[in-house]
């Protein structure tokens, strides 16, 4: 049983060993048409931009949020007041 077992561990080196000096080989070359490649160039270029654009949109809704996040504080601690400027421009608009 040990004998197999050792066995075992020599072919599996073995087999790791050939397999590291062998390696995958060279890669086969490209064959993608010149029109291929600068297209792809320019929809990676306009994705970039785009890429862009949405994080600075993203950037001026997280400060919208933040503005937004900051008045609902402010008012949280005024119910009384709302209700009451609710009640004026209800009157004012005649539904009172």
């Amino acid at each position: 049983m040990r004998l197999l077992r050792v066995g075992f561990i020599c072919v599996f080196l073995l087999m790791l060993a050939g397999g590291l000096f062998i390696g995958c080989g060279e890669a086969p070359p490209c064959e993608t048409s010149l029109i291929t490649l600068d297209e792809t160039r320019l929809d990676a270029e306009t994705y970039e931009e785009e890429a862009g654009e949405t994080g600075a949109k993203v950037a001026e809704l997280e400060e919208k949020l933040t503005a937004k996040e900051r008045d609902i504080e402010l008012m949280k601690d005024k119910p009384a007041e709302l209700e009451k400027n609710v009640h004026e421009l209800k009157k004012g608009s005649g539904r009172e």
